[in-house]
């Protein structure tokens, strides 16, 4: 259910879209917070000629739409959620560049939520496009929900 928590999503929740424009200080801070040296990252001083978001953004994105769609776990913005999750799997595809100045729109769904030896996990897919339709990343992650430690309780 959108609105609520994380872990309060259900298979066939679409998310809200969220858009946004690439800036540089998004690429390079992203960039050096992943240490990614790369200099199409840092700057339009490369051989594109101009600066590209790094393809790994997808996991910014996921905490963008997250953000958005459920408003009892704002983390973005400090509000800590009931309990931990773990970034379990992940695929993420790079279908084109995008750059500094272009718009994006993430979309997404939640594909599935299962049990699997007692824990909940969720499969999100979530899709970037620039303004123009053009795809840059498909995204599938699977999230362990709840995560604790085998006997904890």
């Amino acid at each position: 259910m959108l609105g609520g928590y994380i872990s309060d999503l259900e298979k066939g929740d679409v998310f809200k879209p969220i858009e946004y424009v690439i800036t540089p200080f998004i690429c390079s801070e992203y960039a050096h917070g992943s240490e990614e040296g790369s200099e199409f990252f840092h700057s339009a001083d490369n051989p594109a000629g101009r600066q590209l978001r790094p393809p790994t953004m997808i996991h910014v994105d996921k905490m963008r739409i997250l953000e958005e769609n459920c408003h009892k776990e704002r983390r973005v913005s400090g509000m800590k959620g009931p309990d931990a999750r773990v970034h379990y799997v992940y695929h993420a595809k790079h279908h084109s560049a995008a750059a500094v100045g272009e718009t994006v729109r993430v979309t997404g769904h939640i594909v599935d939520k299962y049990v699997k030896r007692g824990r909940t996990y969720l499969h999100y897919y979530l899709e970037v496009h620039t303004k123009d339709g053009r795809l840059v990343t498909t995204y599938n992650d699977h999230t362990l929900l709840r995560y604790k430690p085998i006997g904890v309780s």
